[in-house]
Parts: C-alpha cells; sequence; structure tokens
C-alpha cells in the first residue's frame, strides 16, 4: 500500500494529514550531505519509502545508488548524479540548502531514528483507513489480513537491541548449557519431550525457536505422530496448540481415546462398546481433558492465521509449543506465481513464529509419490512436496515410514537386527541443524492411532500399551 495510492483517495486520509515531518526528512539529507560517513548506517534505518515527500525519497534514493556503485554521495555528486536522471525534478538550489540547514551531521543517525518511527506511524495509519474500508465493502478474510498487514508493519519497525555484545551471547549459552547439564543429569530431556526415549536422546527434545518437519506419505501415521508429540510435551507441562487442518477436532479426539485406551477402533466406532470399554474410556478422558492442549479444526486456516492464534494464546500462557497438520493444506496469504512460492512463504512464517514465541513449531508435510517409485521406500529430503524451502527453513526434519505397509516384512535395527515389520515403524533424522542424522524404530497400534518406544522383538503387541 502506497502513499500515492492514498492521496487519491480523500476520504481514506484523516483531516489532519498523514504523520509526516519534512524538517526531519531535512536534517537527515543534510546531514549526510555534509558526513557520508553516516549513510551505511542510516541505510539500515531508512528506506526510499520513509520519505513522504518525493523531492526528498529521489535524493535519498539517488545516495543509495552511488553508495552501491562504490561512488562519493557528497553534495557535488549527488547533484550530478540527479542531473543525469530523466526528468529531474531537484532544484539545484534545493539540494545545497539541505546542509546549510543542518551545518553539522552529529544528530544524523537520531534523526534517522525519529523519522523512521514517523513512517511507522503513518503506515499505521493508513492501515487503519484500508482496514475500515475492506471491513465495510470486502470483510471475507480481512481478520487475515490485518495480522499480516500489521505483522508486516511490525517487522519493518527500527529495534535498538538487534546487536547485542558478543560476551552477553556467551553469557547466555553458558547459562543454557548449565540448564541442560541439569537435566542431563536428572535424567529429563533437555528440551520439550518427545514422549520417545530413543528420539529424546538422538535430538534433546524439541526446543524454543525451532521448527520440526514431520513427513510421510498418506497412511504412515503422521497424525498419531503428532497427537503423540503433542501428548507428551502437555503431560511435560508444556502448553500445545494444534491446529488440524484435515480433520475435525473430534477425530482428532477420538484418536486420543482409542490410542491410549485397550478399546478396539472397530467396535468403538461401531458403538459395540462394553462395560469395560466404558471404564477404559472414562479413565483416559479424564487423564487427557486435564492436559493443556487447545486444539482448532479451521479448515481454510492461514500462516497469518495461526500466527495471530498463537500470539494471543502465548500471551495468556497458553502456547508452548504448536503443531500444523499440515503444510500443504495451508492457504497462502497473498497471491504468488506458483504453489511453490506459497508454500515457502508458509515455510518461512513458520519458522519467523518459532523464534518469535520461543518455542518449538512442529508441522506435518506431504511427500511426493516418487518415495514409492523406490524398492526400499526410503523418503529422502527432496521427496518433500512444492518446495525446497521447507528443507532449508527446518531445524529438524523427521520421516515417518512403516514398511509393513509397502509389503516389507523385516526392519533392520542397530540393536537386534533384522526383526519383524508387524507393528513397527521407522523415525528417519533427515536433517538436524544441530545433531547427527540417523533413524529409530518405533511401535505403533493396530489402529495406528498412537505409538510407543520400540523396545525389542519380545515387546508386547503394541495395541495392548498406550502411546504416551
Amino acid at each position: 500500500m502506497n502513499r500515492k495510492e492514498h492521496t487519491n483517495r480523500s476520504t481514506d486520509i484523516p483531516s489532519q494529514g498523514l504523520p509526516e515531518s519534512p524538517e526531519l526528512e531535512r536534517a537527515v539529507l543534510g546531514a549526510l550531505l555534509l558526513e557520508p560517513a553516516y549513510l551505511p548506517e542510516v541505510r539500515s534505518l531508512l528506506t526510499g519509502e520513509t520519505f513522504a515527500d518525493p523531492v526528498n525519497r529521489r535524493i535519498y534514493e539517488a545516495m543509495l545508488a552511488l553508495e552501491e556503485r562504490g561512488k562519493s554521495t557528497d553534495l557535488s555528486s549527488v547533484a550530478s548524479a540527479l542531473r543525469a536522471e530523466p526528468g529531474n525534478s531537484v532544484p539545484p538550489a534545493y539540494l545545497a540548502g539541505l546542509s546549510i540547514e543542518v551545518g553539522s551531521g552529529v544528530n544524523c543517525v537520531a534523526h534517522a531514528r525519529q523519522l523512521k518511527d514517523t513512517e511507522t506511524r503513518r503506515r499505521l495509519v493508513l492501515f487503519g483507513y484500508e482496514l475500515a474500508a475492506r471491513a465495510m465493502s470486502d470483510p471475507d478474510g480481512v481478520l487475515d489480513w490485518a495480522t499480516t498487514e500489521v505483522s508486516a508493519i511490525g517487522d519493518r519497525a527500527v529495534y535498538t537491541d538487534d546487536l547485542r555484545p558478543l560476551g552477553a551471547v556467551l553469557k547466555d549459552s553458558l547459562a543454557m548449557l548449565e540448564a541442560r547439564c541439569r537435566a542431563y543429569d536428572s535424567g529429563q530431556s533437555v528440551g520439550v519431550t518427545t514422549g520417545l526415549r530413543s528420539l529424546d536422546a538422538c535430538t534433546g527434545g524439541w526446543r524454543g525457536g525451532q521448527l520440526v518437519v514431520v513427513a510421510g506419505r498418506p497412511g504412515m501415521g503422521k497424525s498419531a505422530a503428532a497427537l503423540h508429540f503433542m501428548a507428551s510435551a502437555a503431560r511435560q507441562g508444556a502448553p500445545v496448540c494444534f491446529f488440524s487442518l484435515e480433520m475435525r477436532d473430534t477425530q482428532l479426539s477420538d484418536r486420543l481415546l482409542i490410542g491410549r485406551s485397550r478399546v478396539d477402533a472397530a467396535r468403538y466406532r461401531a458403538g459395540s462398546i462394553t462395560s469395560d470399554d466404558w471404564s477404559s474410556l472414562e479413565r483416559v478422558e479424564a487423564e487427557l481433558a486435564a492436559l493443556p492442549v487447545s486444539i482448532s479444526d479451521r479448515p481454510s486456516a492461514s500462516m497469518a492465521h495461526i500466527r495471530a492464534q498463537c500470539r494471543r494464546m502465548h500471551r495468556r500462557g497458553k502456547c508452548g509449543m504448536a503443531v500444523i497438520d499440515y503444510l500443504q493444506l495451508l492457504d497462502g496469504d497473498d497471491r504468488q506465481p506458483s504453489r511453490e512460492r506459497e508454500v515457502a512463504n508458509m515455510s518461512r512464517a513458520a519458522k519467523q513464529l518459532a523464534k518469535e514465541l520461543d518455542i518449538p513449531v512442529i508441522i506435518l508435510a506431504q511427500l511426493s509419490r516418487r518415495v514409492e517409485e523406490r524398492p526400499d521406500k526410503t523418503p529422502l529430503l527432496s521427496d518433500l512436496r512444492e518446495s525446497g524451502a521447507i528443507e532449508q527453513d527446518a531445524d529438524l526434519v523427521l520421516f515417518i515410514m512403516r514398511p509393513e505397509y509397502y509389503g516389507i516384512s523385516t526392519v533392520e535395527t542397530r540393536r537386534y537386527g533384522a526383526v519383524s515389520s508387524l507393528g513397527v515403524g521407522r523415525f528417519i533424522i533427515a536433517k538436524q541443524r544441530d545433531g547427527r542424522v540417523g533413524e529409530i524404530c518405533f511401535r505403533y497400534n493396530q489402529s495406528v492411532t498412537g505409538i510407543s518406544d520400540y523396545d525389542g522383538p519380545d515387546e508386547p503387541d503394541a495395541s495392548t500399551s498406550g502411546p504416551f
């Protein structure tokens, strides 16, 4: 949304005008003409759009262009560059008067920060009037649009504490190491537990700021794994927000109840429940209801909507981890030339959410059919559907595979050798930014509604054990 579009719509502009400061604009430009050495620092704060006056904007953009070419940005060089531009509308006398007005460049950066604050307020005013117009004429999707716009304005704002001394960062690193040592000595997971001992040993659990991608072909058990991770984190005390774009919330709770209890999935769905089944289900329902979990089954959610929900819940202390099922069902926040570009933007937004709230974000993703064209069916990072950006943004990529599904009769394990594939799945750690890759085995029940640790080939059938 640019200023020119709004100046042509008088109903969009408040009677007192937009927040602008011609004096600050001239002060910054005059200081830069006197002291060109300040330009790199000012450039990190201001863009051409910061200047509301088109003449001032043109002067500043000419300075940036000269700097990019390694040229001097003094008064003479800028004047020559402007004269060489077609349709130049900057009077030479105006340019010369800028440096005379300030007399010194000592306050250049301070004035640049004030000017950036003015730009932020101007954008917020324009946003407010655009929001009112959209809400009156086209209310569909206005909340998601508003969230995206506010985030964009916030991202462009200047923060004085973006840069930290190395000493302070090192101190934080040692404090985090001390916390990990305490967790290790007490036998606990360093981060939020995955609910699988072998996976915790490989990853240290989920960490704040981490984007975890759990990917697999349909029918591999992605949703069962996501529910397991959700419940395990909640049992540890981490509040979880679960966003399901594929299944209704009651379908998720059905899977939780079946996976945790010993009730047969077919009898549960048919309604052929015994009194013992009811007792088991009521016990499990009481356990699960106490967990700090919030579920959204909105079918057409976007990352902007999810980020807004997570921010709101985080402020209330109810979002310590987010789970999204699944990436390819998300709506794009804006029109992109390709679906690959849309998915890349969503993946990036998920990573930004993890960093902003300092929480683990687990997002499920589909794999392409190329997996099934290979004899061993083992997924590769190149199988992630629709965008290589998923692989780039993720801190951890987990592939989930059930060899039994493909008629593979045995699974090779490091400790037990070749074992029967019946009820045994594989988690393949294909990428881990801060650790090693590898794989672990897990057990799943007959209905693929619950998973648990794999403790050896002689373990009782997984259908009789709970997943959490």
